[in-house]
């Protein structure tokens, strides 16, 4: 337990630091400091500034917390600025007084600037007079401005509207710096258009910027656009072509297929009433082929006689007249043909060089004389191979092999029922209904009655 003695051996002692009190000068030194990049400069520690002629003591000086060291007087020298001398700076230096001697501490800002501006605000948005807009949408409209620097800073940025000669303020909220820099700020303001309304397009909008040296302005007309529909209609316009393009290139290529589609769906007989016993005369050269015909994988006559039958009568329906088939002989040839071909309602002639140049050539000869007067029979010409005109052949031959409509035979490409040579065949075949009897039976029965007739 302490003695009352003891307790009055101990001292009390509290270490209490107090600001400096304020100085009377009649130029007080900043506690900011701007000095310009590139000059030469000094900065003063504030508390010695208005000790007149007084000695400074000497200075320790610190610049954001790191101590320079070798720097002990004041004002602190620095040679040239440079954005590295911008920031905090505290000198601390002792002070003596009648109480004993104290450590003393400023503290000064500096901040490296340029020369003042020499320009007005230079307005970078809106950059045009005028603006498309479509009327109900919102509208957001920038004011931004360029403010080169200046000590005393007081920038000025606006958007005004005019009306019938009226200029009204629009509030707007207040725009951070774009893009802050040593030289200049950019400074943005915002109005914000719920809906873009027709009394829009006869306001005029102001772009407003100050700063000391002056002031700029840019206006900006509104202006309903109209492009949008005539996109849409050009859009739709080409679309359009295209998809006609298109559907024209699309029905050339298969016009037979959409022809021969329509023809089934009006179940349309043509055959009814014309008193004919056949749809088509099949002529060909007969006899030995010549060494383009004997080249190729299907004959003249395996064409006449084997696939014409198959496909035309036994697939599709149609009625055919072959010489060695179906009509008897001994009678007198040309009689003959020339009977046939006005039982017929088309003739279809393989054109060969063999039948060019040989006896058959008679039959499309006859044929195409008949045709003239009878505008229910047609001529098919079917290009078997290759072949030169002669001669000798007539002049209504001639003409009838450029007038014609022509199938080509393409070898075995052309031979499944399926392929193009044979859709092109029925293309030129007359139109017909398939209901009634199995086409086979209506073959025999037609071959059976012309027989008799015989």
């Amino acid at each position: 337990m302490r003695s009352r003695r003891d307790e009055a051996c101990c001292v009390k002692m509290v270490l209490e630091v107090q600001p400096q009190a304020d100085l009377s000068c009649a130029r007080p030194v900043p506690r900011t400091r701007y000095l310009r990049l590139g000059s030469t400069d000094a900065i003063h520690c504030p508390s010695l500034g208005c000790q007149g002629g007084a000695p400074s003591p000497e200075m320790t000086w610190y610049q954001n917390g790191r101590l320079l060291s070798a720097q002990r007087s004041n004002p602190l020298p620095l040679a040239v600025i440079y954005d590295y001398h911008q920031g905090t700076y505290a000198c601390d230096y002792t002070q003596a007084d009648g109480a004993g001697s104290r450590t003393v501490r400023a503290v000064v800002q500096v901040k490296t600037i340029v020369r003042n501006t020499t320009l007005k605000p230079d307005i970078l948005e809106p950059v045009r007079d005028t603006l498309e807009v479509e009327l109900g949408k919102p509208l957001t409209l920038n004011c931004t401005a360029r403010f080169g620097f200046e000590e005393h800073f007081k920038p000025v940025l606006r958007w005004y509207s005019k009306d019938s000669g009226q200029e009204l303020e629009i509030p707007t909220k207040e725009g951070g710096s774009v893009k802050p820099t040593v030289e200049a700020e950019v400074i943005q303001r915002t109005v914000h258009l719920e809906r873009v309304t027709q009394s829009d397009l006869h306001k005029t909008f102001i772009c407003f910027a100050q700063n000391s040296l002056g002031n700029s302005t840019q206006p900006l007309q509104l202006r309903r656009r109209k492009g949008v529909v005539f996109l849409y209609v050009l859009l739709g316009t080409v679309a359009t072509l295209a998809g006609a393009l298109a559907a024209g290139a699309l029905l050339f290529t298969y016009w037979i297929e959409v022809v021969l589609l329509c023809r089934t769906c009006q179940d349309k007989d043509e055959t009814l009433g014309d008193k004919k016993e056949f749809d088509a005369f099949i002529s060909y050269a007969k006899g030995s082929a010549s060494e383009s015909e004997s080249a190729s994988p299907v004959s003249e006559d395996c064409l006449a006689l084997k696939l014409f039958p198959e496909v035309l009568e036994n697939k599709y329906g149609y009625t055919l007249c072959l010489l060695e088939r179906d009509v008897a002989p001994g009678g007198v040839y040309t009689e003959d043909i020339v009977s046939i071909i006005k039982k017929s309602r088309r003739g279809v002639f393989i054109l060969s060089p063999n039948y060019v140049n040989g006896p058959s050539v008679f039959e499309l000869q006859a044929a195409v004389s008949l045709a003239l007067d009878d505008q229910t029979l047609k001529l098919i010409l079917v290009k078997f191979c290759p072949f030169q005109e002669p001669e000798s052949l007539p002049d209504l031959v001639r003409k009838a092999l450029r007038v014609l409509p022509i199938v080509t035979w393409r070898g075995l490409k052309s031979a499944p029922p399926n392929s193009r040579f044979w859709t092109r065949m029925r293309y030129h075949m007359p139109m017909k209904n398939p209901t009634g009897l199995p086409w086979g039976h209506l073959r025999v029965i037609s071959r059976a009655f012309s027989l008799g007739r015989q």
